[in-house]
């Protein structure tokens, strides 16, 4: 017995020893990259109010884009009718209708409708007034309520009123509770102020400047409503309205991790104007290195010197005037070199969503359009791969990948590489998991400038029980504790559900 286990010893080290004598090989390929639009999740176009108008048997709008958000906006007294009752049912019945599009969805909370507005024919409460807020608190709130809310809605909330902010709050805190772990939305606007959830009194104020600054609100009157929803949902992507120059609470905001979005995009209209005026003075306002409250000479304390760069880690939305049809109808104002330096503008600014309303797309402006979708947004491409094993049964196998972001925006959410093996039949013999977080993949500053390029490098060991034979190489970008791949690599490689083939090697 002793000289079987001498004989053994000595095999099992003569095999250890030809082992070492093996070299380990390594393949480098380049993919080629793809021109396609490419369809990812928490980017591009947002659908408005629907689902998906694009294939929606009703309305069959085939010209608007395919989208993977969805924007919906609600007041609250749709949301609280009876005070302590919440109609969560509208919200969920929609997110569930979005997961099963395969879209996430972005949210808005309002508090004011613009003056006479009505609600849409498809609510129950068609051609109703909007109130904005429940009958149950306008009764406590406006003097000339009493038993019934008539159908009027030219009240206007006084935001400093200490009922109105404790019952939001309320309803904020359970909005929160319900929905801050809900996987399904994006992220949520921070639209608890003025017309339309918009930061101003539009439609309500006669004068021509219907800014909540202009009207007299400070900032410190209204960072309440700023900080009630970064309360309520702490895991959660939150936006805010850019305002105005006469404004200070986005800068707040931003300072505190909100991104911000902005309304009428494309707004060229003659005289004033959002793209020639509006925009460019709201930026340089909000960046400013000297800042004056206009009630309290605080100076310098809501600025944010750092607007124009918080784009890297909180997002920037845009949405734009009118419809893009009601573009066409004035080939005057809306040539093809203003809507270009209209998408231009958003990308300039890092856009990672546009809402186009959900309208159909003129055909004059699609070449445009698709250009603009090669962009928004991030858009990674595996620029090359390399892999390094001796291709022998539990070997070492190193996987290093360099990769660049073609896009605007970083991606917000981490979708992680993973890599598997498949053999000829295109079975999964094995995944390797990463902790690699996308999320620190920048794009370009500029459109001139070049891309950064992200080198990964991750190591494996291949399985024991790998037979000997051809297989593949393969990645892709997962939903997070799944094996899951969600997004498309702009690159031309054959894909199965969004795993890219790369390389063929031989274990023997």
């Amino acid at each position: 017995m002793a000289i079987l286990n001498k004989t053994c010893t000595f095999l099992c080290f003569f095999s250890l020893f030809l082992s070492t004598l093996v070299q380990a090989i390594t393949i480098e390929y380049q993919p080629t990259v793809s021109k396609e639009i490419l369809i990812n999740p928490d980017i591009g176009i947002t659908d408005h109010q629907t689902i998906d108008i694009k294939d929606n048997p009703n309305w069959n709008i085939p010209s608007y884009p395919k989208t993977s958000v969805v924007y919906f906006r609600w007041y609250w007294e749709q949301l609280e009718p009876k005070k302590g009752i919440y109609n969560y049912k509208i919200i969920d019945d929609t997110i569930r209708a979005a997961k099963r599009a395969n879209k996430k969805i972005v949210i808005r909370f309002m508090t004011l409708a613009g003056l006479n507005e009505t609600y849409y024919s498809s609510n129950p409460q068609k051609a109703k007034k909007i109130l904005g807020i429940p009958c149950w608190l306008k009764k406590q709130l406006d003097p000339h309520t009493h038993d019934i809310c008539t159908n009027d809605n030219s009240f206007v909330v006084n935001y400093n009123n200490p009922k109105f902010k404790e019952n939001l709050q309320q309803f904020i805190t359970a909005m929160g509770k319900h929905y801050n772990h809900n996987p399904d939305i994006l992220r949520l606007d921070i639209g608890l102020v003025g017309t339309w959830g918009e930061w101003h009194l539009a439609t309500h104020y006669n004068g021509t400047r219907p800014t909540l600054g202009h009207i007299g609100y400070t900032t410190a009157e209204l960072i309440p409503y700023i900080d009630m929803m970064r309360k309520a949902f702490p895991d959660k992507m939150l936006s805010i309205d850019l305002g105005s120059p006469d404004d200070d609470f986005a800068s707040y905001a931003t300072k505190h991790g909100v991104g911000w979005r902005a309304d009428c995009l494309g707004d060229w209209a003659k005289g004033w104007n959002h793209m020639q005026q509006g925009y460019p003075q709201t930026l340089h306002h909000t960046e400013r290195k000297k800042a004056t409250d206009a009630k309290n000479n605080i100076a310098d304390k809501f600025t944010d010197q750092l607007f124009l760069s918080r784009w890297e880690r909180a997002p920037v939305d845009f949405e734009i005037c009118n419809t893009m049809e009601q573009w066409a109808q004035q080939p005057t104002i809306y040539t093809q070199q203003k809507v270009e330096q209209t998408f231009a503008t958003a990308l300039k600014l890092h856009a990672s969503l546009l809402n186009l309303k959900s309208s159909p797309i003129p055909e004059k402006y699609q070449p445009l359009l698709n250009n603009f979708l090669k962009k928004i947004g991030y858009r990674f491409i595996l620029n090359k791969v390399k892999i390094n094993s001796k291709f022998r049964q539990n070997s070492l196998i190193t996987i290093t990948s360099t990769w660049i972001n073609d896009g605007v925006a970083p991606s917000y959410n981490n979708y992680p590489i993973v890599w598997r093996i498949v053999n000829n039949k295109h079975n999964v013999v094995a995944y390797f998991n990463t902790k690699n977080n996308i999320t620190h993949w920048l794009p370009a500053q500029k459109s001139n400038d070049k891309a950064p390029i992200y080198t990964q490098k991750n190591s494996f060991i291949l399985p024991k029980e790998i037979e000997p034979g051809e297989y593949t190489l393969e990645v892709g970008l997962v939903t997070p504790h799944t094996h899951n791949a969600v997004i498309s690599i702009a690159i031309n490689n054959k894909n199965y559900n969004k795993w890219y083939s790369l390389i063929r090697f031989t274990i023997k």
